[in-house]
């Protein structure tokens, strides 16, 4: 529950935009001199859409404006109620009644006046948590990075095996090594056959 005071002779100049987020349960009171009730045309537009009950508070003279405002305060303040001042010149007030109320300006003030906002330490853990994640994810992907090019190479290697040892298999065919032992011994017969297959495995390539 929030008790709003304005002085009513200062209304009209005061920015209203941002009254309608006041709850039902919320009083916005004006203070005004004796005989001095009226409401601006601006300020009654303004408050067009507040769900906030209205209520006025009389004061002999604009003399005693300061001292109504500070009772007032006092009041809500002992009844454990929220009292916030809206005025165009916070200096004309007391130190003490800065220090024991919210003094605004404006009404878009007081929307968040008693929101709660995240602490630096949970928004801290957030953005460590975030970090962690992203960190882990990295890792897990150059892991991942890693094991393919290592399986890649891998197999890279089997298929030079299979290359090579393919190449001794062919190789054995042409191995021209009977041929000279034929030449050696004088074995015409063996030379022939020998040659004769040499020839063979030319032709079948």
């Amino acid at each position: 529950m929030k008790y709003v005071l304005i002085s009513l002779s200062e209304s009209s100049k005061i920015d209203f935009s941002g009254s309608e987020k006041l709850l039902k349960s919320d009083h916005l009171v004006f203070l005004y001199v004796k005989g001095k009730k009226t409401l601006p045309a601006s300020v009654k537009k303004a408050l067009e859409d507040i769900k906030a009950e209205i209520e006025y508070f009389e004061i002999a003279s604009s003399s005693e404006l300061i001292a109504s405002i500070s009772y007032l305060i006092g009041y809500h303040t002992a009844s454990k109620h929220e009292t916030i001042v809206i005025t165009e010149d916070k200096s004309k007030l007391p130190g003490k009644v800065i220090k024991d109320v919210k003094v605004y300006s404006a009404f878009r003030s007081i929307a968040g006046a008693s929101s709660k906002t995240p602490s630096k330490s949970a928004t801290a853990k957030k953005s460590t948590t975030a970090k962690k994640s992203t960190t882990a994810k990295k890792t897990a992907a150059a892991k991942k990075a890693s094991s393919t090019s290592s399986a890649k190479k891998t197999t890279s290697k089997k298929t030079t095996t299979k290359k090579t040892s393919s190449s001794k298999k062919k190789n054995d065919g042409l191995d021209v090594s009977d041929l000279l032992e034929s030449l050696k011994k004088g074995d015409t017969k063996q030379l022939t056959k020998s040659f004769s297959d040499l020839t063979g495995s030319l032709f079948k390539k």
